[in-house]
């Protein structure tokens, strides 16, 4: 009797271990997340062959089958964006959440209509006007030299001369040589305004990249030069954020708060009243040698912690961004040149590089993994550095060096 109820408990202890075995290789399984389709003419139902299916923001693409299907396997769970193109047909964005497993996604493409555009011959010098002023924005005016866009042609740039603004779209993919990353830069270009009467710039679309063939001294500068870029990066920062070494890496955070500059409104206020005296007729004009600041920065006295700005998510690896207000970032690892800034610099940051970022719905975190990708859609708002232009983009599956 005590033998059986031995050998019973040793039967019950092989199918515990066994089930429990299955149970964590399914988890492990299941961790995997793999995205699979099939690309479809909306006309005819048909699936397309060859079309070339792109998840945004990296250097991950394939090709569809003679089936029209495609899948892309070995991914995380999260917020992803597929671009798909096929020869005759228009381009399609599809953005989605991907959980763990297989997941779905059907996409169908519409035939490319050809439209003749209207050009206007006289407005010519006013399009070249408006294309370096993108270029200077959309690219930046550091290492532009290693930096050009292949086909700006495409770009449908517009100059509004009453509020002083630029905007830019593209119905196709505007193609960008990054020689100092060895990237190629494929970006349909959603939206895109600069505003010279508040100096802010915005942009937004969907980018993939692609490898640069080049010889190895090419690959190692692009190596040196992707880590450097990445260094001091807001992926960096929410690797150590989700790490908890902010400090190792040289990250120092304050809260910041941002109040009106009250010597700024009353500045305002005269150059208003200026305004109106020079529409009556007077000739009379009141210059100001210095305009004050609009706002007035302000730190707490001391940086905060991790703890303060990320959470652990309930689902493995997902950490949950959430703060109040402005955060204001030191790197200690880069300096920068301050005549560059364009957000305030406090004392404290001296030379080195700073950035400030806030989110733009406080009450919606931002989850991230601890690859610093970003896993939800929600929007975040930057200045300084991390307000970077195309040539400082890298993609969402660069690898850095392991220290």
């Amino acid at each position: 009797m005590k033998k059986h109820s031995i050998a019973g408990a040793n039967s019950w202890l092989s199918i515990i271990c066994f089930t429990s075995f299955f149970i964590l290789l399914t988890n492990l399984t299941n961790a995997q997340t793999r995205i699979t389709g099939k690309i479809i003419d909306s006309a005819t139902a048909k699936p397309l062959p060859d079309a070339s299916v792109y998840i945004a923001n990296s250097t991950i693409g394939t090709k569809t089958d003679k089936n029209g299907d495609y899948s892309f396997s070995q991914l995380t769970p999260g917020s992803y964006e597929l671009i798909t193109s096929c020869l005759g047909y228009q381009s399609k964005q599809i953005a989605f959440t991907a959980r763990s497993g297989e997941n779905i996604v059907n996409i169908t493409l519409n035939a490319r209509s050809i439209e003749l555009k209207e050009v206007t011959i006289n407005a010519r010098d006013d399009w070249k006007h408006s294309l370096s002023l993108f270029k200077r924005e959309f690219i930046g005016t550091s290492n532009t030299q290693e930096c050009s866009i292949l086909n700006p042609e495409i770009l449908n740039l517009d100059f509004d001369y009453k509020k002083n603004r630029l905007s830019a779209t593209t119905d196709e993919f505007l193609e960008i040589k990054n020689s100092r990353l060895g990237y190629k830069l494929r970006f349909l270009v959603k939206d895109f305004w600069a505003d010279y009467n508040s100096g802010k710039c915005h942009y937004s679309g969907s980018v993939i990249f692609e490898e640069l063939p080049g010889k190895k001294s090419d690959q190692r500068k692009w190596l040196k030069n992707r880590q450097d870029t990445y260094n001091g990066s807001f992926t960096h920062f929410l690797v150590a954020l989700s790490s908890i070494t902010l400090s190792k890496e040289k990250y120092v955070v304050y809260k910041m708060s941002r109040t009106v500059n009250p010597d700024w409104l009353a500045d305002s206020i005269k150059r208003h009243q200026n305004k109106e005296v020079l529409t009556h007729g007077q000739q009379r004009v009141i210059t100001f040698s210095v305009t004050p600041p609009k706002t007035i920065e302000t730190l707490d006295k001391k940086p905060i912690a991790e703890a303060d700005i990320a959470k652990l998510a309930a689902q493995p690896d997902m950490y949950s961004l959430q703060f109040p207000g402005y955060l204001y970032v030191i790197y200690k690892n880069k300096r920068v040149d301050t005549d560059m800034d364009d957000l305030h610099r406090q004392p404290i940051a001296a030379d080195y590089q700073i950035s400030a970022m806030r989110l733009k719905y406080p009450s919606r975190p931002v989850y991230f993994n601890s690859n610093g990708v970003l896993l939800t859609r929600e929007k975040l708002l930057f200045e300084g550095a991390w307000d970077s232009r195309i040539v400082d983009l890298l993609p969402f599956d660069y690898k850095p060096s392991q220290k």
